[in-house]
């Protein structure tokens, strides 16, 4: 173990984490708060050992109240978490590029750019063939209903 003493700089570096999530674990009583007092409040290798620790049991897929009850039952087997408290996997990240194109009042395409690439004529049929769709359907949705036979066609 480094007995060096850590700031809550060097703490959020070798854990990974921010200040502010730091604070935050200590608020949550999920880590034990700095030793010291006033100017000379320091952490230690053991506060970054207890950050590791706790990124696994979140990567387990326990909540932040079931892994303050694992730390502090001394516990060091990551326990499964309950199949309720089952968060679903985290969607991985991927390079899609969405475009929205409003055809008119409550009409919206969505398309992956990055998949799809339609030039910009292509786009302009699209919408006045939308539109046309649209305004044929406002016309004879006055006249008729589609439930009703026998409607001007």
């Amino acid at each position: 173990m480094n007995p060096q003493p850590l700031s809550i700089g060097d703490l959020a570096d070798a854990a990974g984490l921010s200040r502010r999530a730091i604070r935050f674990y200590v608020q949550q009583r999920l880590l034990p708060p700095p030793l010291g007092r006033g100017r000379g409040r320091h952490y230690d290798r053991s506060h970054v050992e207890r950050l590791h620790r706790i990124g696994q049991l979140q990567a387990a897929g326990h909540s932040l109240d079931a892994i303050r009850k694992i730390l502090d039952s001394g516990n060091g087997s990551v326990l499964a978490p309950a199949k309720a408290a089952r968060r679903p996997p985290r969607a991985s990240l991927s390079a899609r590029l969405w475009t929205r194109l409003s055809f008119g009042d409550g009409v919206e395409l969505h398309y992956d750019a990055s998949r799809y690439n339609p030039t910009v004529e292509q786009l302009m049929q699209l919408r006045d063939a939308v539109r046309s769709i649209l305004s044929d359907d406002d016309e004879t949705s006055d006249t008729h209903s589609p439930d009703t036979p026998g409607g001007p066609s």
